[in-house]
């Protein structure tokens, strides 16, 4: 990977480029913002690392440059300031910043951050390759009993696993009600953020009673794991589903579905995060309901929570502000769901790409996708959920069921 450095002052600078060549790098590097634009724009760098005070152009101008040009607008950027004060952290996130390091650090923080932003983009580049088909579970799934054991619960099989935890059908002994069992092995997950990520999953799920979000039931410790038990949908997710085909009034249907969903929790003031069709699972009633609340976040949270280069989202389904790195609101979550709705109609995602940096281009610049002639009645309502600014975006989850309701109004009762 190629890094670029830009820092005015020569001996951070030289130490920088000497370690990160040490580990690997290629590194080009930079005494002034104005000659950082300039070999960003002709390197294309994986990473840019960056003093925020410097001549002719400073940090801020730099990030601001390079986030409104289609080819540098995705190169993660990690800021360099001996500056402090949260105005000024949240100045430069609010740009699309990616990190913070503050002066004076050490190697390995450098290392570490630099690492992190290294997992981020596998991340992404590991979900651009994920076919679009997801299997419905079934007996042939893998049958052998885990080496997990939790008191009440019986394990029948193996259903899926993610990168923080298992996911295993499951038999309560109180009443022999098949539950999904979520496990977290803390023994080998020693990264407390992700136990964090797995206790506020039940914090949040535990405030939400609604039929479109997922029932939540228990939460505890046996051993070294960590375990919550959330309701079993046997139809699985809605992947396999939009495969097949959906009918235009399906679409609005599930749309209605998770829009209410939505209401629901933006009025606790969480916000999803990572809205997309392996996160709404189909019940035996033709009804939809959102789960995975693990990167959900309340609006209250302080910025610090999310730096580091924590994952928030899946590429495909990424509002343009999360694309850039920007604060959240409840408009990403709208703008996720148009992505849905428009794959559900038909049966392809709005944007195509190999590398990860141009599939986040597309969500940064290019206009919501049109929809043939078949489907033009709705191309407005796709329009609103998918704007590229938040502030001219649909206005919350319930103007999308209001919208719904007033152009199709049997929308909301037709089920999968």
């Amino acid at each position: 990977m190629k890094i670029l450095v830009a820092e005015d002052e020569p001996t951070i600078r030289n130490n920088l480029v000497a370690l990160l060549r040490m580990e690997g790098f290629d590194v080009v590097d930079a005494s002034n913002g104005k000659t950082a634009l300039a070999l960003a724009r002709e390197h294309l760098p994986g990473l840019i690392l960056s003093d925020v005070t410097m001549p002719e152009l400073d940090g801020y101008g730099l990030l601001e440059q390079l986030r409104t040009d289609p080819l540098t607008a995705n190169i993660p950027l990690i800021f360099l300031s001996g500056r402090t004060d949260r105005a000024d952290l949240r100045r430069g996130m609010n740009l699309g910043a990616d990190d913070y390091l503050s002066k004076p650090f050490s190697h390995d923080e450098v290392l570490e951050a630099v690492s992190a932003r290294i997992k981020r983009k596998q991340s992404f580049e590991k979900a651009l390759t994920q076919p679009m088909v997801a299997r419905k579970p079934s007996d042939a799934d893998d049958n052998t009993h885990p080496a997990v054991q939790v008191k009440g619960y019986r394990i029948v099989r193996k259903l899926g696993s993610g990168g923080m935890s298992e996911v295993f059908l499951a038999v309560r002994d109180a009443d022999q009600r098949e539950l999904a069992l979520k496990v977290l092995d803390t023994s080998i997950n020693d990264d407390v953020g992700l136990l964090h990520r797995f206790i506020q999953e039940y914090a949040l799920l535990a405030q939400i009673d609604h039929p479109n979000v997922a029932k939540i039931y228990d939460q505890g410790f046996a051993d070294a794991h960590a375990f919550l038990t959330m309701e079993y949908f046997a139809g699985g997710d809605i992947t396999r589903r939009i495969a097949t085909g959906m009918t235009p009034e399906q679409a609005l249907g599930v749309t209605v579905q998770v829009a209410l969903a939505l209401v629901q929790i933006h009025a606790l003031g969480i916000i999803h995060r990572d809205v997309k069709p392996g996160n709404l699972m189909m019940r035996q009633d033709g009804s939809v309901a959102l789960i995975d609340f693990g990167i959900a976040k309340h609006t209250d949270h302080a910025l610090e929570h999310t730096l580091h280069g924590e994952i928030v989202g899946s590429p495909h389904y990424l509002s343009p502000e999360q694309a850039a790195g920007r604060a959240v609101s409840a408009a990403s979550d709208i703008y996720c769901l148009g992505v849905i709705f428009f794959e559900m109609l038909t049966g392809q995602r709005p944007y195509a790409a190999d590398r990860v940096e141009v599939l986040l281009a597309h969500h940064l610049f290019s206009p919501p996708p049109q929809l043939t002639a078949q489907h033009g009645a709705m191309q407005d309502l796709l329009n609103q959920m998918m704007h590229k600014d938040p502030t001219l975006r649909m206005g919350s989850a319930q103007a999308v069921v209001d919208y719904i309701a007033a152009h199709w109004p049997l929308a909301a009762n037709v089920r999968l």
